[in-house]
């Protein structure tokens, strides 16, 4: 191996570029580099959305504090407005 080799230092090969699927492809002719970069595109989404609903999972009890603590601001608020409306009539 010489310096220049990819796998050079034990590092592996880095990927080429993902080939793109045409619609001229019928799908039993895809390429195995295409159908297996699909399939781990389809795992990191999933990956992905997983994460979200753990996150949204974890922030809920936040979530439900602040709504509480809006409509409560909110509706004080319209309380105030309305006695101040009665105190100037």
């Amino acid at each position: 191996m010489t310096q220049d080799s990819p796998t050079h230092a034990g590092q592996p090969a880095a990927p080429g570029p993902i080939p793109t699927l045409t619609q001229d492809m019928v799908v039993d002719h895809v390429p195995e580099a295409v159908s297996l970069a699909m399939d781990l595109r389809v795992a990191e989404k999933q990956a992905l959305m997983g994460l979200s609903d753990e996150l949204v999972q974890n922030l809920r009890p936040e979530i439900e504090r602040l709504t509480t603590d809006l409509v409560h601001r909110t509706l004080q608020s319209v309380w105030n407005q309305r006695a101040k409306n009665d105190m100037d009539v």
